[in-house]
């Protein structure tokens, strides 16, 4: 049976949702600047490449010297990995923010030392990721530091992709991917999709298995409706009198913000969000 026609929960945070949304919109600009890159190479001459360069340094007015097709694509392409490990730990630092909202009677602890940030939120929200998953996100997050700095060691970096290479990663399945991570000096869009798909199925991990009490979802609902969203708050006030139609206002508030529901959870839910709102 399809996921889609199975009556189940997929609780979402916001924290999740701004992350796809971003990484979406960062793939299709991505996509197109592969195809800029792959045209603008199969177009240059194999001979008389510099003058070709100078010819499009002066059409576009860019200054350019000269190029090194295997850096220039190699180290545009590190960009992309760089810009989505920075991105996942954005959204780990928003998810510790929203995750406190929800929990307010737990106390997150801080970061050990040498603690990475998605260590110590699998920590702190009590989940086991698989080891070969967790290595390929440190060695993409350790390829952004090295980038950002120079004095990285880079022998850390072969010893993780040799350890990353020697692993089962069975994750590669369950991502529809079939390529492993390539080094710092070789990475290509290949690791681009592979990091992308590595942040997206860690983060929605990470979002739907810290899936708060549906008494604590209708109340920072009912918080959010009446702080932030005073417009809805205010329609929802309206309709109490008309049970059905309050009730499928209610259904549609919750799922809206907060993904999807089983029919169990959203009916707790709901008369939960609907007793603060009488």
């Amino acid at each position: 049976m399809p996921d889609r026609d199975l009556d189940i929960t997929k609780f979402s945070f916001f924290a999740y949702r701004k992350l796809k949304k971003t990484l979406g919109e960062f793939d299709a600009v991505v996509e197109c600047n592969e195809i800029a890159i792959k045209e603008f190479i199969e177009q240059a001459p194999k001979e008389n490449l510099q003058k070709y360069i100078q010819q499009l340094s002066t059409k576009h007015k860019v200054k350019v010297d000269e190029v090194d097709f295997l850096k220039f694509s190699s180290r545009i392409r590190q960009y992309y990995v760089a810009s989505v490990s920075q991105q996942s730990e954005q959204f780990l630092k928003d998810f510790r923010i929203e995750w406190q909202k929800y929990f307010p009677e737990k106390i997150w602890i801080e970061p050990a030392k040498g603690e990475t940030k998605l260590q110590n939120t699998l920590k702190n929200v009590s989940l086991s990721l698989s080891n070969d998953l967790v290595e390929v996100y440190e060695y993409y997050r350790l390829v952004r530091n090295y980038m950002s700095h120079t004095d990285r060691d880079l022998e850390e970096l072969k010893n993780r992709l040799k350890k990353i290479h020697s692993n089962q990663n069975d994750f590669l399945k369950d991502s529809n991917l079939s390529s492993l991570p390539n080094s710092v000096d070789d990475i290509n869009f290949s690791d681009f999709l592979i990091l992308t798909n590595v942040v997206k199925h860690i983060a929605y991990l990470i979002s739907t298995e810290s899936k708060p009490e549906n008494e604590r979802i209708a109340e920072v609902l009912f918080d959010k409706s009446k702080e932030n969203d005073k417009a809805t708050y205010k329609g929802l006030k309206k309709m109490k009198n008309d049970k059905d139609r309050f009730e499928r206002a209610l259904r549609s508030f919750i799922t809206t913000n907060f993904g999807r529901f089983s029919s169990q959870d959203l009916d707790s839910v709901s008369k939960k969000l609907g007793s603060l709102l009488a």
